[in-house]
């Protein structure tokens, strides 16, 4: 029997690297995420988790190395022995294939919950507003937020403009969605309801690389952990494993002040 040749990852990141003003933030980063595959993204603060997903969307451009999206180059393409940047329009083909909410959401202040998630599938997709709309109301209701469209950003909890964020990010069909720290803004009674969301997801199969400090979440949700530290990856292995037996003994450290309830600096 011919084996069968091994699927394509969804996401794929070699060798990427990233600066500011002369400091290395990303050093050579490696990461391949299977569709369907839920990803934690752990590590202490500063070792460059947010930079990563800045770059998977070319919100930062990375200095070098390679992103594939579904096997297609996104950002930087090599032609024969030649790197080649792409054009903007090139780029934002293939941005709506990845929604991504940030820490700070990014609402648009003077625009309604339904208005959120409706413009950008207008703007970007050209979608006809009338699904666009239909779109949008779908999602809100089925994040809790039904009878809660018209209300401004400044009008709804912590919680609930999380949940708008989520919508807006999925409205645009994406393939892969990234969270960065999805509960870092939110009081404590509201962090167990986003995390009972993101299970939501995960269970019903979307591909997510999510930043977090919530270990409980990586080691029950999260299929992989991906420890970041200094720039790099260091271990990525399945979320038991990386939890229960860590190889590295920066990961191991790091697990223990988590647990012990210090903070990882």
């Amino acid at each position: 029997m011919t084996p069968t040749p091994p699927a394509t990852p969804l996401l794929s990141v070699s060798a990427l690297r990233k600066s500011f003003r002369g400091t290395p933030v990303l050093k050579d980063v490696y990461l391949d995420v299977a569709k369907g595959e839920v990803v934690a993204l752990i590590g202490p603060s500063g070792c460059g988790k947010s930079t990563l997903l800045r770059c998977l969307t070319w919100l930062d451009p990375p200095d070098d190395g390679f992103i594939l999206i579904d096997g297609q180059p996104f950002g930087r393409a090599l032609v024969g022995d030649t790197v080649r940047r792409q054009g903007r329009r090139e780029i934002d083909r293939l941005r709506p294939k990845i929604g991504m909410v940030f820490q700070q959401l990014h609402l648009w202040p003077h625009l309604s919950a339904l208005e959120n998630v409706v413009r950008p599938q207008v703007v970007v997709l050209k979608r006809p507003r009338e699904e666009a709309v239909a779109r949008a109301q779908d999602l809100l209701a089925g994040l809790g937020l039904g009878g809660l469209e018209d209300r401004f950003p400044y009008a709804l909890s912590g919680g609930q403009k999380q949940r708008a964020a989520i919508a807006r990010a999925l409205a645009m069909d994406p393939a892969l969605m990234l969270f960065d720290e999805p509960t870092s803004a939110l009081d404590p009674e509201l962090v167990g309801g986003v995390l009972q969301l993101l299970r939501r997801l995960a269970g019903e199969g979307m591909t997510m690389v999510v930043v977090t400090h919530e270990i409980g979440f990586a080691a029950h949700v999260a299929d992989r952990i991906a420890f970041m530290d200094g720039g790099r990856i260091v271990e990525d292995g399945p979320a038991r494993q990386v939890m229960e037996a860590p190889a590295d003994p920066r990961l191991a450290a790091f697990l223990d002040l988590i647990r012990s309830g210090r903070p990882a600096a």
